[in-house]
């Protein structure tokens, strides 16, 4: 059984999956007078549209929020994951090298003096090791 999942929301985040370039416009457009019958705003200039599937990198029609357009960007970092533009859902797991070996940069230099293997491979793995982890269970 597939169950199609439209929008995430999460704190002050929402996050929308459509189907087509239409059909993201109309649940904007839902959003705004919902949020707007609530008293809440959106920032348009906050917002972004990243397109995935075999013509991600095609020139589409502008999609608005309040008269703005939203950008079209390449990737975009949701929940501490970063998300790239592809032909399939991609998540950039670079970026997520990068974080763990600032962490481990930072804490092997600061260790360094402590001249104790188990405590500085605890702190590797309390600290560093999620940097590199964070998100995967989701995307596997």
């Amino acid at each position: 059984m597939v169950c199609y999942i439209g929008c995430v929301m999460y704190a002050d985040d929402l996050t929308l999956f459509p189907s087509s370039l239409c059909e993201l416009q109309r649940m904007i457009d839902i959003c705004v007078d919902e949020a707007t019958n609530l008293c809440m705003q959106f920032d348009s200039k906050k917002c972004s549209v990243i397109r995935f599937g075999p013509r991600y990198h095609s020139q589409c029609a502008d999609v608005t929020m309040l008269g703005n357009s939203i950008k079209l960007v390449n990737s975009v970092k949701l929940l501490g994951v970063q998300i790239s533009a592809y032909k399939k859902f991609r998540i950039d797991i670079g970026y997520m090298k990068s974080k763990f070996n600032r962490a481990f940069n930072s804490l092997f230099h600061n260790a360094a003096k402590l001249k104790d293997e188990l405590t500085t491979m605890h702190l590797v793995s309390s600290y560093c090791k999620p940097c590199l982890l964070y998100g995967t269970e989701a995307v596997l």
